[in-house]
This record gives structure tokens, C-alpha cells and sequence, in this order.
């Protein structure tokens, strides 16, 4: 009789066992897809986080290594001068080899161009709500410099101001820049 219990066991699971296996298994793979879900989102947004930063920073980087050889910020005898400073979101100047150099904002995009030409993207994503903007301080570097014809002979400093954000991420950008001829 012994056998005969023991070959029946031996024939399979029973159905008690077989629901708590599966039971079992649907809370792992429950777990498991929770988490590479959260490691696919944090992926995506550090790669978001990443694009942005790099485009704010290339932006950035280069107005300001530009703005720093504005050649004068007086009026020369040829208005409108070696630094327009008139529009908000927009900078004109001329630098030390004597090239115009146009940092702007149109749309979401921070663009420039050179004596005239074609105006080339630095930056997408560019906030609406703070856009590009730039500020001129005074010798000081915290007063504001009036500006009064699209021009200054006081300003010291340049500020330079912009946010970029995507659908989940955003960073502002600052930098102030003296330029080595004021």
C-alpha cells in the first residue's frame, strides 16, 4: 500500500501548488517590469537632460568667448556702433578682426550669423517664457547700464541669460562676460 501512495504523489502537482507558482511568478514579473520600466525612464531623461545641457552649454560657451572681443562699447564715428545693444533679444556687435557677429533668438532657437550671412542654429529648445536675453551692468557689475540710441559708453559687463526645456527637463544658462577692450 505504501507503493501506491507513493507513486500517486510522484504523478504530477496538485492544484494548490500549481496557483501559488503562478501566483508567485505574475508578483516577479510584476517587480521585474516595474523596474526596467523605471530604468527605461530614467534613461530617457538623462539622455534629455544630456542633449539639453550640451546645447545650452555650446550656446553659451561660444557667445561668450565672442562677447568678450567686442571691440568698443563707445560709438564710432559710423553709427550703429561696435555693440548695439537696442534690441532685447538680440546683440550686435563687431569684434577685433572687424566681423558683425548676430546672436538672436527666432522661435525656440538661438541663432547667429557673421557679417551678414546666413543665420546658423546654436541651440533648439529654447524657452518661450525666458528667451534669450542679455543685460549690460556697469563697472560695478550689478547696476544696470541705461541704454539710451542703441548704445553706451558705461557698460562694463554683458550678461547673457536663456533657458532651455523639453517636455521634462530644463536648465538656465547665465554667463557674464567683460570684455578685454572695455
Amino acid at each position: 500500500m505504501r507503493r501506491r501512495n507513493i507513486q500517486r504523489r510522484n504523478l504530477g502537482f496538485t492544484l494548490i501548488e500549481m496557483v501559488v507558482t503562478l501566483l508567485v511568478a505574475a508578483v516577479l514579473f510584476g517587480l521585474g517590469a516595474t523596474v526596467i520600466s523605471g530604468g527605461f525612464r530614467t534613461y530617457f531623461l538623462g539622455r534629455e537632460i544630456m542633449q539639453n545641457d550640451w546645447q545650452g552649454r555650446l550656446a553659451l560657451e561660444r557667445m561668450t568667448r565672442e562677447l568678450r572681443t567686442v571691440r568698443t562699447a563707445t560709438n564710432p564715428p559710423i553709427p550703429p556702433g561696435d555693440l548695439n545693444i537696442n534690441t532685447g533679444g538680440q546683440i550686435t556687435f563687431v569684434d577685433f578682426a572687424g566681423n558683425t557677429i548676430v546672436y538672436r533668438q527666432t522661435g525656440n532657437t538661438i541663432e547667429r550669423s557673421q557679417n551678414a550671412g546666413a543665420f546658423q542654429p546654436l541651440a533648439d529648445n529654447v524657452s518661450a517664457t525666458s528667451p534669450l536675453s542679455f543685460s549690460y551692468l556697469r563697472n560695478d557689475g550689478v547696476t544696470a547700464e541705461p541704454v539710451v540710441g542703441g548704445f553706451s559708453t558705461n557698460v562694463y559687463y554683458i550678461a547673457v541669460s536663456f533657458t532651455v526645456s523639453s517636455t521634462n527637463a530644463s536648465a538656465i544658462y547665465r554667463g557674464t562676460v567683460k570684455p578685454t577692450s572695455f
